[in-house]
């Protein structure tokens, strides 16, 4: 594993060098510090509810590492992508950002992978309380 991680940091300069070349160094580092930016407000933003749901879903037992990878984590482990410098990690990023926000089914209450058939119904009592008029 730390072979391949080394062979990405590898890959990663050299398209930055390459890019570089092509456009100029003031875009490739305004590039890098821009997404480095992008990475860290996506993770203040999403971070609380991603351990906020993580925990809430832990407590109530509904958590899949399946539904964990799908919904949670997506925008944590893209945010970490950003704010790598490379455009590799960056497009990436941006993949998995895009999977996130239109791929993601929209929320039923509970999990998105709830596939165990069972209904998620809540029991409430009601009263009906006619209001006759006043004459």
């Amino acid at each position: 594993m730390p072979f391949y991680l080394f062979v990405f940091a590898c890959v990663e300069i050299v398209v930055l060098i390459k890019l570089a070349q092509g456009i100029g160094g003031r875009a490739v580092i305004g590039e890098v510090l821009l997404s480095g930016v992008l990475g860290m407000i996506i993770l203040q933003l999403k971070g609380k509810d991603v351990a906020k749901n993580t925990l809430m879903n832990v407590f109530v037992g509904r958590l899949t590492l399946r539904s964990l990878m799908r919904h949670e984590l997506l925008p944590l482990v893209a945010s970490i992508l950003l704010i790598v410098p490379g455009v590799l990690s960056d497009f990436f990023a941006l993949y998995l950002l895009a999977r996130y926000a239109f791929l993601r089914p929209p929320s039923t209450g509970g999990t998105a992978d709830d596939t165990s058939g069972t209904d998620v119904a809540i029991d409430v009592e009601y009263k009906v309380h006619d209001d006759e008029p006043r004459t």
